[in-house]
């Protein structure tokens, strides 16, 4: 028996429940409610329900309606309909819509029944477990590319690492289902301009079109098709896919719909541009106007939670200025670290993690003294 078996069971006919639970409760955690109503609110309050069981002709809301606004709330649960024969019509097109996973005619057998049920329950999860899986696969794959697009193209992964944090602090205060699509999504929209000649980089990355010819303006507005190209080789990254894709849609013309994807690309959009506006130096009070008087452009939802995090981070970070032995994992660069060369190593805001106290190490182990400048400003967590 899967770990989960709790099971959310509906239906108006007292009689019905208490077969339920007679029959079911051996192999099942049951919770009962009488009506379409009821069983919603139930779903809302308790939560973690692996399997929800529902009869279709009930009074306020018939089943096919509760399922619909149960999967809209949590994706994974698995649903199945009980029915007679005069509802068919109505529970086939549930099944149809994809809100439910087997329909049953009643009267239902005990066995029958339990048998469905353990089913479903092995359902829900095969559904969680291929999402952690493919969470941690492709979250492990993401950091990899990301440290190779730190050692290339600093400037950019820079980006990648501010865009990814505000981008995954923005899914959580939404409640984002699947939140690692804009996780993943968010490395890959900077992933292409590996392929940019280094001495272009800073062009590229301040927006500096009067220094760039013909053809590398044309191979910039080639670079989100090529990105596109990138995940298309990796199985599993179709709605990372559309997110990416829908960056530069804006949200009035596409509803937000139960997958998310929609919500993800208008997360994105915003962080990027936050970020881009950020590193010109505009203040964060500034940046918020102008998301509040555009509208058409940035969901609205999406730039409220900016303003909550704005809010939440300021308390988060102190600002210190340590030697770069002194770096802790979990802190985050203030500014642009560089050799004494002038040779940028990472740009303000990427996050000191292991990966870069490494690259710190080996620089320093190559120089008799010091490399680095005296002093660093650097974003200290506050404990």
């Amino acid at each position: 028996m899967s770990l989960n078996n709790k099971i959310l069971c509906v239906d108006d006919e007292e009689s019905i429940l208490r077969g339920f639970k007679l029959n079911l409760r051996k192999n099942f955690e049951i919770h009962l409610a009488s009506d379409g109503q009821e069983g919603l609110e139930v779903f809302k309050k308790e939560g973690g329900f692996a399997v929800v069981l529902s009869d279709m002709r009930m009074p306020r809301m018939n089943g096919a309606e509760m399922l619909a606004a149960i999967k809209k709330i949590d994706p994974e649960v698995v649903t199945v309909l009980l029915t007679g024969f005069t509802d068919f019509e109505s529970a086939m097109a549930a099944v149809n819509e994809g809100n439910v996973f087997r329909m049953l005619s009643k009267p239902c057998p005990p066995e029958t029944l339990n048998k469905v049920l353990c089913d479903a329950v092995n359902q829900y999860d095969l559904i969680c477990s291929k999402r952690i899986l493919l969470d941690k696969t492709l979250r492990g794959a993401v950091d990899a590319l990301a440290q190779s697009l730190a050692t290339i193209q600093p400037l950019f992964f820079g980006r990648a690492q501010r865009v990814r944090r505000l981008s995954n602090m923005l899914a959580e205060i939404l409640q984002m289902n699947d939140a690692w699509r804009v996780d993943v999504a968010a490395v890959f929209s900077q992933l292409a301009y590996l392929s940019l000649p280094a001495h272009l980089s800073k062009e590229v990355y301040y927006r500096d079109r009067e220094k760039l010819s013909s053809e590398i303006k044309v191979m910039l507005r080639e670079l989100p098709e090529e990105t596109l190209k990138i995940v298309d080789l990796i199985p599993g990254l179709e709605e990372v896919r559309g997110i990416l894709e829908r960056i530069d849609i804006q949200p009035k013309f596409e509803t937000n719909d139960v997958t998310g994807i929609r919500l993800g690309a208008s997360i994105l959009r915003l962080a990027l541009d936050y970020d881009y506006y950020n590193e010109q130096g505009h203040q964060d009070l500034l940046i918020l106007k102008t998301f509040e008087s555009r509208l058409e452009t940035y969901d609205s939802k999406v730039v409220e939670a900016l303003s909550e995090y704005i809010n939440k981070n300021e308390a988060s970070f102190t600002m210190n200025e340590i030697q770069s032995k002194d770096f802790k994992e979990g802190m985050i660069l203030a500014e642009d670290l560089l050799l004494q060369e002038n040779m940028l190593i990472a740009s303000s805001g990427a996050d000191i993690d292991r990966h870069l106290l490494k690259v710190i190490r080996n620089y320093t182990s190559c120089y008799s003294e010091n490399p680095f400048p005296e002093k660093i400003k650097v974003m200290v967590p506050v404990a």
